[in-house]
Parts: C-alpha cells; sequence; structure tokens
C-alpha cells in the first residue's frame, strides 16, 4: 500500500461505516468502556481487531517487541494501571505470536542495534534459563514457538506480580488474565495455560485468583 493510498481509503471507510450507520462516530466519539487490554507484540502482522473479527472499542491496546512486561516501563505500567483502575476491563490478555521476530532476533543473536539488543535481553535470559528444555527440541521452527510461548508466560507472570494488579485481586473485583498465541500461519488464536495453583503457592497469584 501507498502512503498516498492511506487517506483515500479512509474515506471509502468512513463512507461505508456511515452508509451502514449513521450515528456510527457519534456512538463511537462517546465514550470507551472496552471488556479488554491487550498486551501484544507490535509486529505489523498481528491487528487484533482483525484477528478477533472487533470493531473499534473493544480493545484498550499496549504494544512493543516481544510484548514485554517491564516493571520499569512506565509507558506499559501506565496503561495497564488506566485501564484496570479507570476503565475497569475485564480481562487482561498477553499475547506473543509464532514467527515473531524479536523471538528469533533474541535467539540468534542477529538484527539487533544497541537499543533492541538490550529490549530483548531477558528473551536472551530465558533462553538460557530453559537450555536444557529446549536443547531436546531438534526443529529450529518448533524450538523459536516454545520460545515464544515460555516468553507469553514469563510476562503473564510479570503482570501478576504488579503491585496495583496484586491489590486489585485482592480486592475481589479483578480482571482475568489471559495468555494467547496468534498463529500467524494459520490465523488462529491458541490459549496458553498458565500453572495456576504452582504461582499461588509461590506467592506470585494471590489466593483467591479464579480463572
Amino acid at each position: 500500500m501507498r502512503y498516498k493510498d492511506l487517506v483515500k481509503k479512509n474515506s471509502d471507510w468512513v463512507k461505508e461505516k456511515v452508509d451502514s450507520d449513521r450515528d456510527y462516530f457519534e456512538k463511537l466519539s462517546s465514550g470507551q468502556k472496552p471488556p479488554f487490554l491487550y498486551i501484544g507484540c507490535s509486529d505489523s502482522r498481528m491487528p487484533i481487531d482483525t484477528f478477533t473479527k472487533s470493531e473499534p472499542g473493544n480493545f484498550f491496546i499496549h504494544r512493543n517487541i516481544a510484548n514485554q512486561v517491564f516493571s520499569n516501563d512506565m509507558n506499559l505500567l501506565s496503561v495497564i494501571e488506566y485501564a484496570v483502575e479507570s476503565l475497569e476491563v475485564e480481562h487482561i490478555i498477553v499475547s506473543g505470536h509464532y514467527e515473531c521476530g524479536g523471538i528469533k532476533s533474541a535467539y540468534k543473536n542477529e538484527g539487533c542495534t544497541d537499543l533492541t539488543g538490550n529490549w530483548l535481553m531477558p528473551i536472551k535470559k530465558l533462553i538460557i534459563q530453559n537450555r536444557e528444555e529446549l536443547e531436546k527440541i531438534e526443529n529450529l521452527d518448533d524450538r523459536l514457538d516454545r520460545i515464544t510461548e515460555l516468553n507469553v508466560l514469563e510476562q503473564l507472570m510479570h503482570v501478576f506480580k504488579i503491585p496495583f494488579v496484586k491489590n486489585k485481586i485482592v480486592s475481589g473485583k479483578y480482571p482475568k488474565i489471559h495468555g494467547w498465541i496468534l498463529d500467524i500461519r494459520n490465523g488462529k488464536i491458541k490459549e496458553i495455560e498458565y500453572p495456576l495453583e504452582k504461582w499461588k503457592k509461590d506467592g506470585i497469584i494471590p489466593l483467591n485468583y479464579e480463572v
């Protein structure tokens, strides 16, 4: 797509929406109450509204390279806090995707500038921590897929550790937290299960949390 096509396509889209519902934009501009906070990868092939066939207003979104959750990332923390405290989202979704460039770069140590190399350092550490499991996976694509899944699990754990998320859970009114993989090879969403009872036992998740 060329740059000059963008505004033209916007005009076409506006006309389509108004033709189907003349009050569409009046309703859209009246405020937001999204049920979902989506934390995903910045990859241009991962538009979550397209993957879920959703209209604007369903997802409050934060995206970065390889869907990382850092305890010192004020941008991310502000998004989560606003989503949880002000928007009162019902679900938080942490989503990775297969064929992720960030995962490949971290694993192969290729294509990383100084900034992206630093950003992906936690994934490199994750690979080292799980080296024994990963080395048993002979096929490279399968190994990269497993790293992608492990990365989602790691970021889910980080979300649960955020103090105001923990406090929200303890209060009894809290969003359910989910892990996803978007499979770009077939377009399907794969839910990632996390060790709920173990994380409760380890103090990562408050005991009153229920999926």
